[in-house]
């Protein structure tokens, strides 16, 4: 048998298991605050105090949509508790927008800069005839939309030092 520390470590974090958190051990007091407030989520506690904090999952605040174009736009997101701010050129990141009670969700590629001055994330979409995310992300989305946030992702850079002859080919 483990010791008192390890059982209680793992029985606290089972409520947060696969949560993505930038330090791992930040599943523990999230797991204790699942199990002392069942049947309630610790969630139901926190978004009274404020919407983007949460035990569960990442949430951002849409602070601004800039149109840049008849068809696309620059929308400007506050990140909630629990996001890193650590990403690089070519990552992307998962946003979640809930429409006629669904949850949708598509991955945009960040173009905001990283800085420790202003933790807001940047996103430039472009609305499609066939997309709907796009297309409501461009046209319908206000200013103090609370969004789910995945976790920034992609590896989708040039190495350092960079090459002396670079190829680059796209399609889509």
């Amino acid at each position: 048998m483990g010791s008192p520390l390890r059982t209680l470590a793992r029985w606290s974090t089972a409520p947060a298991k696969g949560v993505q958190t930038a330090r791992s051990w930040v599943n523990v007091p999230r797991g204790l605050a699942a199990r002392a407030t069942t049947p309630l989520l610790p969630d139901d506690y926190l978004k009274m105090l404020n919407p983007l904090w949460s035990a569960r999952e990442l949430r951002g605040l849409i602070v601004d949509v800039r149109p840049e174009t008849a068809d696309s736009a620059t929308v400007t997101i506050k990140p909630g508790w629990g996001f890193s701010g650590r990403y690089t050129a070519g990552q992307y990141v998962g946003i979640g927008l809930r429409i006629d009670g669904r949850w949708h969700w598509r991955s945009y590629s960040l173009t905001s800069i990283p800085r420790r001055d202003n933790k807001n994330i940047t996103i430039t979409v472009k609305a499609t005839p066939e997309g709907f995310l796009s297309s409501h992300l461009v046209n319908g989305v206000k200013p103090g939309t609370i969004v789910r946030l995945a976790a920034p992702k992609g590896d989708f850079r040039l190495p350092d030092p960079p090459p002396v002859k670079i190829l680059f080919i796209t399609a889509g």
